[in-house]
């Protein structure tokens, strides 16, 4: 029987080639979304020499700033070294002591918070079926955000085509009909980026055109100056006539 082998140059189905492995001890932190956010790419780069702030927010959309500023927190809780490295080794966890992200998440500019809310799905998900169904109750607690902000996280992650939702609903011992927690499906990466570069693509169509207005639109006024001087406009208004000054008094 003839083994069918993988050309040269194609990469292999590994799951380390598209993505990074989390430890599950981040989440006992409580960590805000910034620092979420950039523990991760901490996670995502291990790099052998530490980053610096600017390279690091270049990765994560931010300000270096920003970044300088919620990298004293994560030293501060001991999860990043003074030198920026990571603190909890990730380099011998086992299968049961991590979760993992695609590296292609870092392109797709999403939000602190929806990016924190995209981990937590992956962290739970049936890692068979790519679903899981928590509550926006247990999402907010576990994330440390907001109801409505756990929501607002859950739409942006559907509109930019990482998950799909779908309702349920169940029965309790009376006949009552309720509405369960939402099935929320991890879908794969490849086609939200694909669909990130069309709405890329279709924004610099739109901007190009605008430019190419405006070009015209200038063009115009260089050509027929007259036509912004005819504009009607209001008539000037007469000086008052000079006042002369009366004596106060008369010899």
């Amino acid at each position: 029987m003839r083994r069918h082998t993988t050309p040269i140059g194609w990469p292999r189905h590994d799951p380390r080639h598209y993505r990074f492995a989390v430890p599950n001890a981040v989440w006992e932190y409580k960590l805000k979304p910034v620092e979420f956010i950039i523990f991760s790419y901490l996670c995502y780069r291990r790099a052998p020499s530490a980053l610096t702030p600017e390279i690091i927010a270049t990765g994560v959309h931010m300000t270096a700033s920003t970044v300088k500023k919620y990298l004293e927190a994560l030293v501060d809780k001991k999860l990043v070294t003074a030198e920026r490295s990571l603190a909890l080794d990730v380099q011998c966890i086992t299968s049961e002591k991590f979760f993992t992200l695609p590296k292609e998440v870092f392109l797709l500019n999403l939000s602190p918070s929806a990016f924190l809310v995209y981990a937590y799905l992956l962290l739970i998900e049936d890692r068979r079926t790519h679903t899981c169904h928590p509550s926006y109750n247990t999402i907010a607690t576990t994330t440390g955000l907001a109801k409505n902000t756990a929501m607002k996280s859950v739409s942006t992650l559907l509109e930019m085509g990482l998950i799909a939702v779908e309702s349920s609903s169940y029965f309790d011992k009376c006949g009552m009909k309720w509405k369960g927690n939402n099935l929320y499906t991890i879908l794969p990466v490849r086609a939200a980026m694909d669909a990130f570069h069309q709405r890329q693509l279709r924004q610099l169509e739109l901007d190009s055109e605008r430019r190419r207005v405006l070009r015209r639109q200038a063009e115009y006024d260089r050509r027929h100056p007259k036509a912004a001087l005819c504009a009607p406009g209001s008539a000037p208004v007469a000086p008052d006539p000079p006042q002369q000054c009366k004596p106060l008094c008369t010899s």
